[in-house]
């Protein structure tokens, strides 16, 4: 969508603070509420629909999004522009949430039966960059912290 397309954005909605729409031909809040399976809230502009974050997005910035919207928290209901940032499809993947088979609670640290150790990675594009073996579950984390903060610098765990 162009500058042209933001301003009939505008025509049609209002952004609410508390990270909503609201529709100017009727008044009423819309974009509340999730109408997919993955969480994320979607709005109708004519005959289709749009990811509200995206709208509330160009509304506010006066622009569409080069890239994805991050949401800042993982909550994709949470479309307060505060929580929205424009980021590339690769930088979006750096706070996804823990995988539900993760069984140390922290991305990237995971147990290595065979040498009876904790390892640390982390991915960068691609590729997985290896961090070591460590004794101690702390000193994985840290090294996952470190990497985080060298190779993902505007994620917001590094900010």
């Amino acid at each position: 969508m162009d500058k042209v397309a933001v301003q009939e954005l505008r025509v049609i909605f209002d952004y609410h603070p508390d990270g909503y729409l609201i529709r100017r031909s009727t008044g009423k809040p819309c974009g509340q509420h999730a109408n997919q399976r993955d969480g994320y809230v979607l709005v109708r502009v004519g005959k289709r629909k749009m990811l509200a974050h995206r709208v509330i997005y160009a509304i506010v910035h006066g622009k569409m999004p080069d890239g994805d919207i991050d949401h800042l928290d993982g909550n994709p209901m949470n479309n307060r522009i505060e929580n929205l940032r424009d980021v590339s499809k690769s930088e979006n993947q750096h706070n996804h949430k823990i995988p539900k088979n993760n069984t140390s609670g922290f991305t990237g640290v995971t147990w290595s039966t065979n040498h009876r150790k904790w390892q640390a990675q982390i991915k960068v594009g691609n590729q997985s960059i290896y961090l070591g073996r460590f004794e101690n579950f702390e000193d994985a984390v840290e090294a996952r912290k470190k990497a985080k903060i060298r190779y993902h610098p505007t994620s917001p765990e590094a900010v």
